[in-house]
């Protein structure tokens, strides 16, 4: 009765779908109703035999931008390129995690998530593999992270999830042949991006991002947790969980630090918060517990959700990171997303490096530089220009007569829809300057998959 269980299954989707959004969501509800069928799977995966692709079926879509740097940087130029990788269009692919060897160097490996199954390229993204997993056939596997040589942590929903119902999700643990090895239905909540789940010394580890409805009371939330594993994703435990937070941000483990991950938390300034553990998650301890909802800085009122982000870097020992807030709450000083560096210490004590346009996203290590991405404007009544994400460059030594944080350009938008980019996915470090990043249908060109290839050069 497999057939019966999963009508009844989408009936219910739709009816808690509708009453949530409303009878004027309806045919949105629907056609996204319509493409989770069977019928819709079997269109969707249509010439995918599991071998490697090279075939070109979609428009090659290319642009180069060229950047002069400030004097006093360690390059005075600076060229990147800007590609969708030429792929067939089914499986439509999302950029999942760009591997990273146990030095902490980029890899030839990258990982795309998709519907029944996820992709992967030995080649840095010129030629890719569909690979099929029976268990998530009907269902869409969220995100892909490469736990051991030819083993992947795929987290796996319902193609349609029911947000009404309890939370639940399956953790596959697979190799490229779509063998499962591991199999875990955890009442957990999916982690945010691909920042929030890493694997260090056989200690592997992922932090929730709880679904929550509008408006919502703390009391009416669920908590937050960290779960952890000891044997590669065989088995699973909570080592940390904490109710007044709305979720877990970033959760990665610090290179060249055995045992020493951080942690994030947003959105809202008692909710904004980093941790660090020194002992593979057994304690935690929070670096900002000493501030309070506003901190005096360069002689302005920040906010202390200049500790809310999606992603940071180390930097020997400093680390640096991003807002993802605007600072609204900012006195004294302009409003507008921050980048900060503080010493690696028990209390974090951060100065200000430069002002983003936008929310940041993401950082990424690219030679002497970082990376700075942004999402769009979130304001409501945005102009195409503002709601263009931006990119930053970031020298990992702040030069001394040089400003430290300099804008590149603004990526295209080919949509009237507000966008968040990125969406927190991209790699955290470029391999030979070449690295990915997850990318809206509509961002820098007008389609293709949602994965974006940056190929960066300094002359």
């Amino acid at each position: 009765m497999p057939g019966l269980k999963r009508t009844v299954h989408l009936a219910k989707s739709f009816r808690s779908a509708v009453n949530r959004q409303g009878l004027r969501a309806v045919p949105a509800i629907v056609k996204k109703f319509l493409l989770s069928t069977r019928l819709g799977n079997r269109f969707a995966m249509r010439g995918v035999s599991g071998k490697v692709m090279k075939a070109a079926e979609i428009p090659h879509y290319t642009r180069t931008y060229k950047v002069d740097l400030p004097e006093g940087y360690p390059a005075k130029s600076v060229e990147v390129t800007l590609t969708v990788p030429a792929i067939p269009p089914r499986p439509h692919l999302e950029f999942a995690d760009h591997v990273m060897d146990a030095d902490g160097r980029a890899t030839d490996l990258v990982l795309a998530s998709a519907m029944g199954g996820f992709g992967l390229s030995h080649d840095l993204g010129r030629s890719w593999k569909y690979v099929k997993v029976g268990p998530a056939a009907d269902k869409r596997v969220v995100h892909v992270k490469r736990i051991a040589p030819d083993q992947y942590l795929l987290q796996v929903t319902e193609r349609i999830p029911d947000r009404s119902a309890a939370r639940e999700i399956d953790i596959l643990v697979v190799d490229e042949a779509g063998a499962v090895l591991a199999a875990n239905k955890l009442p957990a909540s999916p982690w945010h991006g691909c920042r929030s789940v890493d694997v260090a010394d056989g200690t592997l580890m992922f932090a929730e991002y709880p679904h929550e409805i509008p408006d919502a009371k703390p009391n009416q939330r669920d908590s937050s947790r960290v779960w952890r594993s000891r044997d590669l994703g065989r088995s699973w435990e909570v080592v940390f969980e904490i109710k007044d937070v709305r979720h877990f941000h970033f959760l990665q483990a610090r290179p060249g630090k055995p045992k020493e991950w951080w942690l994030t938390s947003g959105d809202g300034l008692e909710e904004s918060r980093i941790w660090v553990s020194k002992d593979d998650g057994k304690s935690w301890r929070d670096v900002t517990a000493a501030y309070s909802t506003m901190i005096p800085l360069d002689g302005a009122q920040y906010p202390k959700t200049l500790f809310r982000l999606t992603d940071l870097c180390w930097a020997g020992d400093e680390v640096a990171w991003g807002t993802d807030d605007f600072l609204y709450a900012i006195k004294g000083a302009p409003m507008g997303s921050r980048m900060f560096r503080s010493p690696c210490a028990d209390m974090l004590v951060p100065s200000v490096v430069g002002r983003s346009k936008w929310q940041i996203r993401n950082m990424v290590d690219v030679g002497d530089f970082f990376f700075i991405l942004t999402q769009g404007s979130n304001k409501t009544d945005a102009t195409m220009e503002e709601k263009m994400p931006g990119v930053f460059l970031m020298p990992k030594r702040t030069p001394s007569d040089a400003p430290a944080l300099v804008h590149l350009f603004d990526v295209d938008v080919h949509s009237t829809v507000r966008t968040g980019f990125t969406y927190s996915r991209a790699g955290r470090a470029a391999k030979d300057g070449t690295f990915f990043t997850y990318r809206g249908s509509t961002d820098a060109f007008p389609t293709g998959h949602k994965m974006l290839r940056w190929d960066v050069k300094y002359l």
